[in-house]
């Protein structure tokens, strides 16, 4: 056991930690330099993260030379911040994860999946999701709580350092290389509307390919000047596009808070930034993100706020036990109503769609966990593992155990 700074106990610490998941249901960690867990909030945490990983956190934050009064916050180019405060000599307290938006639940697992022990992914993801969304400037604002509580002394904020992981990169440099974003000092015109509605259609219909093209094609024409200060005018450029692309992602069905807050996200990212290069990169990764989680969540026009508001719950809670009868009441429609516009609109009753994504959840999860078939289906709440295997293999066409064997296989 340990001591914290300024005579602090063990008890002290616990105490605190406690009562911040309490209210806010904020996830920490007590780690020591090697990555073991010594106490985790939530509980689960702590038997389910590998300790390797932990180990990455602590020797990032070495790395940066970080010490008690200067906290490190991390950015993952999944979407998510981690951070880590030191308590004294071999004692870290990691925050997180937590993020900005809303993931779904199948994110949160792709990210966890070398993280967290294959056995304990669902227990994990469940206690995740409980997580707050959370900007930088909040996650600055608990990290320098904490260190206040720890050693009583009050840091600036820029003694927290901010260090983006993600650096976005799903294209090639050759490709990012063509991307013309630059400003051209000697030209008159500002550029032409068809290269805006280009990108902005190919967002609203989420379609990459279309984005890729619009965007290493030539703009015809110039930004216009928003400051004579070189710095000032990439920063309201970026400002200028991310507003355009958020309004066509919304445009194109992505949930108007998740736009919002990525919209957010990617304007603390570029405060960050000073090389032309830097802007560009990330205006590409920016304009990508946010036409492939439209794709991801792309409805038909004709889907209703109700439907709408039905999907998303079933996505939320497709491992959780619940009813029509819950559904409707969730989108303040009875039963009856519910369903005949969910069918009308979605071509598939509401059963047989819920049937059908824990199946797909199965998929994913036998391909690519190594958690054992009846704990797959006890954590998709069927009540048999004979009654998810028929499931299954109506769906698939083969059990669920032929499919794990032949996925891997290839």
């Amino acid at each position: 056991m340990f001591l914290a700074k300024e005579g602090g106990s063990v008890n002290d610490i616990m105490n605190i930690c406690s009562r911040m998941y309490t209210m806010q249901q904020l996830p920490l960690s007590l780690v020591d330099e090697e990555g073991r867990i010594l106490q985790s909030w939530p509980e689960i945490f702590k038997d389910s993260i590998r300790p390797e990983m932990t180990a990455l956190v602590i020797r990032d934050f070495v790395l940066q030379d970080r010490d008690a009064l200067h906290p490190l916050i991390s950015y993952l180019e999944e979407g998510y911040f981690v951070g880590v405060v030191e308590i004294d000599a071999g004692h870290y307290l990691i925050i997180g994860l937590v993020s900005p938006y809303r993931h779904t639940r199948k994110e949160l697992m792709e990210l966890c999946a070398g993280t967290v022990y294959p056995d304990r992914i669902q227990q994990y993801c469940d206690a995740a999701m409980l997580a707050p969304l959370m900007t930088l400037p909040q996650m600055r604002a608990c990290a320098g709580l904490l260190v206040q509580l720890f050693s009583g002394r009050a840091i600036p904020e820029e003694d927290i350092l901010f260090n983006d992981n993600a650096d976005r990169r799903p294209y090639s440099e050759k490709r990012l290389s063509a991307l013309q974003f630059r400003q051209r000092e000697e030209a008159e015109e500002h550029t032409k509307l068809g290269f805006e509605t280009a990108f902005r259609q190919a967002i609203r219909l989420g379609r990459s390919d279309l984005l890729l093209k619009a965007l290493t094609s030539s703009a015809g024409g110039t930004v216009g000047y928003m400051s004579l200060n070189a710095q000032r005018q990439r920063q309201y450029t970026f400002i200028s596009f991310v507003t355009l692309v958020s309004r066509a992602a919304m445009e194109g069905g992505l949930p108007e808070e998740t736009a919002y807050l990525l919209s957010d996200l990617y304007c603390q990212r570029m405060d960050l930034l000073s090389e032309q290069s830097e802007f560009d990169r990330l205006s590409l990764g920016m304009a990508m993100d946010f036409c492939e989680k439209v794709a991801g969540s792309r409805l038909p026009d004709h889907v209703s706020p109700p439907v709408r508001k039905a999907l998303n719950y079933i996505s939320v809670h497709l491992h959780e036990s619940f009813g029509v009868e819950d559904l409707a009441a969730h989108c303040n429609l009875c039963r009856r109503s519910l369903s005949l516009h969910f069918k009308k609109e979605m071509g598939i009753g509401i059963v047989d769609y819920v049937q059908r994504e824990k199946i797909n959840e199965a998929r994913y999860l036998l391909e690519h966990t190594d958690l054992p078939i009846p704990d797959i289906s006890s954590h998709l709440n069927y009540s048999s593992q004979s009654y998810f295997t028929a499931q299954f293999k109506k769906l698939v066409s083969e059990t669920p155990e032929r499919y794990r064997n032949r996925r891997r296989s290839h």
